[in-house]
């Protein structure tokens, strides 16, 4: 099993859903995948995959009343994930270093991907500290890049793996600081660069994954090379063949398993 946190430092910049989609990408093409929401204050996972509420999630599993296995939900594609709770009243009774620990039970995955808070906070170390791998989401600006690199220094010193980072919201812009450059300060490989692409907030506004709305739109591309970095390089297709409406009944009937 190889768990993976995604984590950017700086809000806004497509961390949950460049994790979603490559979650969907992994599993379509038959790697047993998990995404865990480990964003406990903002919950998105949850509410991007149009379950808005869920008995079960991570919260209970960090106030030790209920085991991880016991807060896992199906998704569409064979996509298996564990929500975060929406309600803030007991957030404070929650213990994040347990979430290493819940993490160490889920052998039986290929991959467990953590979608890691923004910021610097305990709860965000915490998170950072229940993988055993990084990937750093960051856009093509300054302060994207001062807050990655905080991030970044934090897992060097605790040991986590830094496997390279993805940058998104690509404009082509002049004011964008190049790939290269980024390269060379973080000094870290840029697994995928993935372009600004208007099909991201549709799909959140519909609460339907950008990789079952619109599988072949220009950010499924970066999503595509995110996953075959993540398997060694080989070619990673989403299963093809069926019409959107096809596809979007699949995802309502997995949301209800």
């Amino acid at each position: 099993m190889r768990s993976i946190i995604f984590a950017s430092g700086k809000g806004g910049v497509g961390r949950t859903s460049i994790l979603i989609n490559t979650g969907l990408v992994l599993s379509s093409a038959g790697k047993k995948t998990l995404v865990i929401d480990a964003d406990i204050a903002m919950a998105n996972i949850g509410i991007l995959l149009g379950v808005e509420r869920a008995p079960i999630n991570l919260h209970h599993v960090l106030m030790g009343e209920t085991d991880i296995k016991d807060a896992i939900y199906e998704g569409p594609g064979n996509l298996k994930y564990v929500p975060a709770g929406l309600s803030i009243e007991r957030i404070t009774k929650l213990d994040f270093n347990a979430l290493k620990d819940a993490v160490k039970k889920l052998e039986e995955y290929d991959f467990v991907l953590i979608d890691c808070p923004a910021g610097m906070s305990d709860e965000t170390q915490a998170a950072i500290l229940s993988a055993n791998e990084m990937v750093l989401v960051l856009t093509p600006e300054p302060a994207s890049l001062a807050n990655a690199l905080k991030v970044k220094t934090f897992a060097e010193r605790k040991n986590v793996e830094l496997i390279g980072f993805i940058l998104n919201m690509i404009r082509r812009d002049r004011t964008e600081i190049k790939r290269s450059d980024l390269e060379s300060v973080l000094d870290l490989k840029c697994i995928a660069e993935i372009p600004e692409d208007t099909e991201v907030r549709r799909s959140s506004a519909l609460q339907v994954p950008v990789a079952i709305r619109a599988p072949h739109a220009p950010f499924m591309r970066g999503i595509k090379n995110v996953a075959s970095f993540l398997t060694g390089g080989a070619v990673v297709e989403v299963k093809a063949g069926k019409s959107f409406l096809a596809r979007l009944i699949d995802f309502i009937l997995g949301r209800r398993t």
